[in-house]
């Protein structure tokens, strides 16, 4: 059984959810610098007059972007929550790939890397402006309070265009008028069309996926058992169960923060030494109780190796302090900490 790590989480998410996935895919193909010789990513670009024009632009800046805002998650989830879809103006398109379905999940998410030629791109970019992206659509409220919105992005040569839609995937149509749901349906079919592209561009125009290495990597950090409740009065650890099933990969369900904090063994864990720069790295965002370090260079070569043995609730020690790590690897446009942003 497999999952999608990131997936909505609705009134059973615990407060301590942990982020998970495991870079697993079997690396094909060409390197993550640059398009593979001889693949799709050689088809010639083409221009495409006016404000879907992407001719010019920095390769490392992303041409069609598909994310999932809000919602009822942590604030650890939605600080290291990745793009449904990433599409770079050179090709290369990034998302997560299946985890297993188990508990605790892996360290690290399973960050893909697939690609398209530059024309393609070009299509894509198409058919988001013709869909509306950078138009207010009316789009209606639905009576969901716990789901995502779903944000798409276009940067093109005339500049960066969103669209923004509430539970697009959830609402039913309760409470909506019928053009709010022609409306939805509309951004429905762009929202698959991107987040399916060998069904959009055809299989053979979109390469096989290979594991994603980034040059960047980010770490938040927080006092390991910082939120665990006292022990019972007879000086044990609370007591605690195993995940439920149909939880999502790596995220501890509803009725086991217990299991975290010890009575499942998890707080009797050996810690593992912290390769990268010294934990906790710097406060992140208002009131969120975050902090977060970036490892780039030789550090991220060391944090990765680290952390792609290790799972969701491994301890890591770091100047004599014990820690438990939330982990986000960084993508071609971001550089550090302050390149995601906080509540989103």
């Amino acid at each position: 059984m497999t999952m999608l790590r990131g997936g909505r989480l609705r009134a059973a998410v615990l407060p301590l959810a942990l982020v998970t996935a495991l870079a697993s895919a079997a690396c094909t193909g060409a390197s993550a610098g640059g398009p593979a010789r001889g693949g799709p990513a050689d088809a010639p670009a083409r221009d495409s007059p006016g404000a879907g024009a992407t001719t010019g632009l920095d390769a490392d800046s992303t041409a069609v972007r598909v994310d999932w805002i809000g919602g009822f998650v942590t604030p650890e989830m939605l600080a290291t929550r990745l793009p449904l879809v990433a599409i770079y103006h050179d090709g290369r398109v990034l998302a997560e790939g299946p985890v297993a379905a188990v508990w605790p999940g892996p360290a690290l998410p399973n960050l893909q890397l697939r690609r398209i030629s530059v024309a393609d791109v070009q299509k894509l970019v198409d058919r988001a402006v013709a869909a509306g992206v950078g138009t207010e659509p009316d789009f209606g409220q639905p009576p969901i309070a716990d789901a995502p919105s779903t944000r798409f992005t276009v940067r093109t040569a005339a500049g960066v265009r969103t669209m923004e839609v509430s539970a697009l995937t959830e609402a039913d149509g309760t409470g909506l008028t019928a053009a709010q749901q022609s409306a939805r349906k509309a951004a429905q079919r762009l929202y698959t069309e991107l987040t399916d592209l060998p069904a959009t561009l055809g299989a053979g125009a979109v390469g096989e996926p290979e594991e994603y290495t980034p040059t960047a990597v980010v770490a938040f950090a927080e006092p390991w058992g910082a939120n665990c409740p006292a022990p019972s009065s007879d000086g044990g650890a609370p007591g605690g169960s195993m995940p439920s099933v149909g939880t999502p990969a790596g995220s501890a369900p509803v009725g086991d923060l217990p299991y975290l904090c010890g009575g499942g063994g998890a707080m009797s864990r050996e810690a593992r030494p912290w390769p990268g720069p010294p934990l906790p790295g710097e406060p992140y965002g208002e009131g969120l109780g975050l902090s977060c370090v970036t490892s780039g260079g030789g550090d991220a070569t060391k944090v990765l190796a680290a952390a792609r043995t290790a799972d969701a609730i491994t301890p890591w020690t770091s100047e004599g302090a014990k820690w438990r790590l939330t982990f986000r690897p960084l993508l071609p446009d971001e550089s550090s900490c302050a390149d995601l942003p906080a509540g989103g």
